[in-house]
């Protein structure tokens, strides 16, 4: 079940004698979101370990998101505000009115941190981005680290890390899709000149930032972690001849998640005679456009697409399943989004579900080809339906597989096993957090 709400643009007085004794921040852009769970197991893994936190988000307008934000009492513990320079314009104003020196103070270092920046009015904005949160977040005395997961957000926070001498530890999610604007060179430089540790999820992922000029002995590999005990494990049988073959796959609906490749996959099972039908999950611009590709090549009756799906529908996809594909798509330039780990294969190893996926990006440091899932070359619907065969075929293989990847996700990428270590990252960076 989701939950459709707004997030509070301000906190009242009895939040902020909570937030006081926080001191990690956490800058998360999209905050909360039903398409971004693993940030929801991020932040119950600072709470497993008795981390005090506060997440700033920019997300002020209503937005679906999973139950577990309510049940972690996690909206609690978040600040959201827009970003845009009048935003920040009165922000500032009102800190000139409550704190003139302090917020004069602060504008001289998010001036010095703009400078950067290739033109005056540029300058001007940026700098009034970063006055604008050290202003709103003056209140929050206990800060001892900032930890972002976006490079624009670790850019704008530099003149409250340097203004308070707080470390910035940087989590490097890879580069923005098609359709997003990447962050400027010079801003990611700023970022990467200043954060204590940039931390990403797989060696895929940190040669892609060293070579987007991150200093590489500030690079740590530490993936993304998952709650095993929301994904059970059921294991299931390869259909019988003559049995429904279902599929699934879960991904934003976007060009990079090559979900193109799955339906011309599908399209060419059922003139193959697999009673076939393939679920896809997701949320993201290209939705309308799949679905008539999918009506051009007449499988559209074998198609079900679950817009905006909450960790219930999905977990139960997963457990009933046969497999799982993720057809992701390399990069034809130097500037395009690749999958840097995908998660969502370890949710399907978890819950039973085999998964097949392209050799392309962080993918293959995360399955172990013919062992605890199938890998696949990328842009090919043939390679894709041969793989679905092929395991369809041979149904001795299915058992084992099944075990080896729930012990893969279990052994690699629990969350209390990564959490474990972010806490300890954290702990070094900033000292003893309690």
């Amino acid at each position: 079940m989701t939950m459709r709400t707004t997030v509070s643009t301000g906190i009242t007085s009895a939040e902020s004698q909570t937030l006081s004794d926080s001191q990690v921040l956490v800058l998360a852009p999209r905050f909360p979101s039903i398409n971004q769970p693993w940030m929801d197991t991020y932040l119950e893994q600072l709470a497993e370990a008795s981390i005090p936190f506060v997440v700033l988000s920019r997300l002020t307008a209503p937005t679906r998101y999973q139950t577990k934000v309510d049940a972690l009492g996690l909206r609690s513990r978040c600040i959201a505000f827009g970003d845009s320079r009048g935003d920040a314009l009165a922000a500032t104003v009102r800190g000139l009115l409550r704190q003139p020196f302090r917020t004069v103070g602060a504008a001289f270092v998010a001036w010095r941190v703009a400078r950067c920046e290739s033109s005056f009015e540029r300058r001007v904005g940026a700098a009034l981005r970063g006055l604008g949160i050290s202003v709103r977040l003056a209140h929050l005395g206990a800060m001892r680290v900032v930890h972002s997961h976006a490079l624009q957000m670790g850019y704008e926070v530099i003149p409250l890390a340097d203004k308070r001498r707080l470390p910035l530890v940087l989590t490097f999610h890879g580069l923005a899709p098609a359709g997003v604007p990447q962050v400027p060179l010079h801003r990611r430089q700023a970022v990467f000149r200043r954060a204590s540790v940039v931390l990403v999820n797989t060696e895929f992922a940190r040669a892609q930032a060293i070579e987007l000029g991150c200093p590489p002995g500030k690079l740590v590999v530490l993936p993304q972690g998952l709650p095993l005990d929301d994904f059970r494990f059921v294991a299931r049988a390869a259909p019988a001849l003559g049995e429904p073959l279902t599929l699934l796959s879960v991904g934003r609906f976007h060009r990079d998640k090559g979900q193109r490749y799955s339906l011309l996959a599908l399209n060419r099972l059922r003139r193959l005679g697999v009673d076939a039908h393939w679920h896809f999950v997701g949320v993201g611009p290209d939705l309308n456009r799949l679905k008539a590709f999918a009506d051009r090549l007449k499988i559209g009756a074998f198609v079900t697409f679950h817009n905006e799906a909450s960790i219930d529908e999905l977990k139960a996809l997963y457990r009933s399943c046969h497999l799982l594909v993720l057809a992701s798509l390399g990069a034809s330039g130097g500037t395009e989004h690749v999958e840097t780990q995908g998660v969502v294969l370890q949710e399907a190893q978890a819950s039973g579900c085999i998964p097949i996926a392209t050799r392309t990006g962080g993918i293959p440091e995360c399955i172990t080809d013919g062992y605890d899932g199938v890998l696949v070359e990328e842009r090919s619907h043939r390679a894709i339906a041969n793989a679905i065969l092929e395991l369809v075929q041979h149904p001795e293989r299915w058992a084992p597989m099944q075990q080896r990847g729930r012990r893969t996700v279990e052994e690699r990428f629990a969350a209390p096993v990564v959490g474990r270590r972010m806490a300890q990252i954290l702990k070094e960076v900033a000292g003893p957090l309690d």
